[in-house]
């Protein structure tokens, strides 16, 4: 499942695809079989971060990106660390021999190397703070119950699939059998805040959504890149609004208890 990102603002969206909720603390997890970690000397802005097959690559990463990847978090969930955490970019290609293993546990599998080649040290703290609670809205949802595949019996497999796209202020959203725990947790990939899941919704979906990403800025210079979006045929409905008027549910600002990730300590990684 390769993966590119251009630039931090994207990170989110990564993030947002894996589904664990609550990731396997390091302990549990085995290491890669291989891995090369190197200091990427290229400098530039642009990086990427992929998995396939049991490998995983990342070019001209952050340890900051990596750790929120590994441990599936937003930026505001981890506190603590030397700047050179945020500053300085490494390579790394790291694989396993297990073939049965998936893409999102590939992700969890950087907590080991974390721990091992940068002496990635940290405790957690579960703090209450504002967060958003996915609720239905009036009129209930509007979601449509998942269909199944009209080849599963020919073999075709019944899975779950989620896949986005950003194209200047324009962004969408398309899952099959999706939970709206799941949802919420993509949600929170593109806002500020962790949203919980109060829908009481049991069951999987269908759905496709469509909003326009909201630009932080001057209030002037925000009316006038907001005339000139219209002018182009390039606004939309906030994210809020779709969920709204798409999905039939709501974001509501609400307090919730979030986990939080505090670094102990880090050290720039030996040369391999």
């Amino acid at each position: 499942m390769p993966i590119a990102l251009r630039n931090t603002v994207l990170l989110s969206f990564l993030a947002c695809f894996a589904f664990a909720q609550s990731p396997p603390k390091p302990a549990a997890l085995r290491a890669f079989d291989v891995a090369s970690v190197k200091p990427n000397a290229g400098g530039g802005g642009g990086f990427s971060m992929g998995t396939s097959h049991g490998r995983l690559t990342a070019t001209n990463v952050s340890v900051r990106a990596l750790i929120l990847q590994a441990f599936h978090i937003k930026d505001f969930q981890l506190t603590g660390g030397p700047a050179w955490l945020a500053d300085e970019r490494f390579d790394i290609v790291a694989k396993t021999e297990d073939a049965t293993i998936s893409d999102d546990q590939l992700w969890q599998l950087l907590q080991p190397l974390l721990a091992d080649r940068f002496r990635f040290r940290f405790h957690r703290v579960a703090a209450q703070l504002p967060v958003y609670a996915l609720v239905t809205a009036k009129g209930g949802p509007k979601l449509k119950d998942h269909a199944l595949p009209a080849d599963l019996k020919d073999g075709g497999k019944d899975e779950a699939t989620v896949s986005g796209r950003t194209s200047g202020t324009k962004s969408s959203l398309q899952a099959v059998k999706i939970s709206t725990a799941k949802l919420a947790d993509i949600l929170g990939g593109h806002l500020d805040r962790t949203v919980i899941d109060r829908t009481g919704l049991k069951g999987n979906y269908d759905l496709k959504l469509d909003w326009a990403e909201e630009r932080q800025g001057e209030p002037l210079m925000q009316s006038l890149l907001t005339s000139l979006q219209a002018d182009l045929g390039m606004s939309g409905p906030t994210l809020f609004t779709a969920v709204q008027e798409q999905l039939g549910l709501k974001l509501e600002s609400a307090k919730g208890q979030v986990e939080t990730i505090v670094i102990d300590g880090a050290e720039r990684p030996s040369t391999n």
